[in-house]
Parts: C-alpha cells; structure tokens; sequence
C-alpha cells in the first residue's frame, strides 16, 4: 500500500478547551495545534495516492472551522453545556463559563483530546473509497494523539 504524508504552516488552529482527568479538571487554556495527515490507498494512472494539494486543501478547510473557538465536547459527563439564545453556559469542576456561540466549536465526543480532535479531523475529510487516512493533531512538541480511519470517510 503507498501513501501520503502531508503538514503544512496553514493546517494548524488555535484554540482552547478543558481536560478532564480521573481526577483533576484543567483550567481553562489553548494551544497552537498543528495537524499532519497520512492517506494511504492505490496509485492512480499518474502514479500517486491522491495530490498533495487537494488533502491539504481539506485540512485547511477544517483548521480554519476550528481557529480561535472554544472546543467543547457535545458528550462530556463531567462538562455541562447549556445551549441559551446567543451563548453556551459551561459548568466544569465548579466553575461556570459563558462563551459567545460563534466563538466556540461543540465537538460530538467526550472530550477535547488530541486525539479525538484527530478523529473528527479524519470525519472531516472526503476520500474515495479504498482509501484510508491517520491524521495526527499536536498540542506542542512531543504531545500528539492520532486517529486512524480505514475506507470511507
């Protein structure tokens, strides 16, 4: 199986979230997260995977959805979000939040780990079918979580 690995300056975001632990619950903070794909599939008539320019394009795309919000798990059992007319109200570890909807990013997970963060990347993007795709997400240097998905994305 051939593949593809494709990173650039453009598929990163910034953006901030809560980690929960088995017990402790980080304070609110952010990272400059960069992303690095990795498709793998047949060659095509040319003799490649797919174009590099046409999955960075995608992951580009999603960075951008995901620059400057605030990353919120639609699924936490230990993050409470309440979805009011113009805001989310956030209860976590006994604090409470109030964030502007168009700032945030409500994320259909558990959490806002690397690596689900690489896994709704992944959903994200379109690849035909016979190709499969690991997308990895940094948080800083040496703190990266990865998700592979196989066959349709």
């Amino acid at each position: 199986m051939h593949s593809i690995r494709v990173s650039s300056q453009k598929m990163s975001f910034s953006a901030a979230h809560f980690v929960v632990g088995a017990d402790y619950f980080e304070s609110l903070h952010g990272h400059n997260y960069t992303v690095e794909a990795i498709v793998s599939g047949p060659l095509d008539p040319n003799g490649m995977v797919m174009d590099f320019r046409d999955i960075k394009k995608q992951a580009v795309n999603v960075c951008s959805f995901l620059d400057h919000k605030v990353l919120l798990p639609e699924n936490s059992e230990s993050i409470t979000i309440e979805d009011k007319d113009i805001s989310y109200d956030v209860s976590i570890g006994g604090k409470r939040y109030v964030f502007p909807k168009e700032d945030c990013m409500v994320l259909p997970f558990p959490a806002t780990t690397a690596e689900l963060i690489a896994e709704y990347i992944a959903g994200e993007l379109q690849l035909e079918l016979n190709y499969s795709v690991k997308v990895c997400v940094s948080e800083s240097l040496g703190s990266t979580g990865c998700y592979d998905a196989k066959g349709p994305q």
